[in-house]
């Protein structure tokens, strides 16, 4: 296959990983991950060794009672961190994308650290014209938006979105939502 050919059709996880495993590669790790290790093999590039394992082998910190102070060890999203950060935050509190991506790009975290960084990004959202970062690889997400953002699609279900999506996800090269021209 060509990387043409790979880059320009929408793939799921699942159809990455049996195409890693083809080629002999590493199965793990998010989409974005594999996808780039499938693209630098059919580039004929060498693998790239694997980074630092994300997860120690140990219990999830959530396994134990949080506070500020509690090192960033085996993170994981789940209803006792987020209970934690609703202790913190309060009710509006959300997992973010930002916030995750903060964590996987700074060593020797707090969860004060996520915390703090969490209420800046909160700060951030509030001003004018600023819109979060969104994942490269959340192209469904995005199409979901951009669908609803569009005044044609005013009183449409998500049903009727998520039809629209399987539609494009089908053809090759940009998988964003396209308004249609009136």
């Amino acid at each position: 296959m060509s990387v043409a050919d790979f880059t320009d059709c929408y793939w799921l996880k699942d159809d990455l990983i049996d195409f890693a495993r083809r080629l002999g590669l590493p199965t793990s790790g998010y989409k974005p991950e594999l996808s780039a290790r499938i693209e630098r093999r059919l580039r004929k590039m060498p693998d790239r060794s694997q980074a630092k394992p994300r997860r120690s082998k140990g219990a999830r910190d959530s396994d134990r009672s949080l506070t500020r102070d509690t090192p960033v060890v085996s993170y994981y999203s789940d209803a006792k961190t987020r209970e934690f950060f609703k202790s913190q935050i309060g009710p509006e509190f959300h997992f973010t994308y930002h916030v995750n991506q903060f964590r996987l790009a700074n060593e020797e975290l707090t969860y004060g650290d996520l915390v703090d960084e969490w209420i800046a990004e909160r700060d951030r959202r509030r001003t004018e014209g600023y819109e979060a970062p969104r994942a490269a690889h959340g192209k469904y997400n995005r199409f979901i938006r951009t669908y609803f953002a569009d005044a044609e699609n005013k009183g449409k279900s998500l049903r009727e979105a998520a039809l629209a999506w399987n539609e494009v996800k089908k053809g090759r090269g940009d998988h964003r939502y396209v308004p249609r021209k009136k």
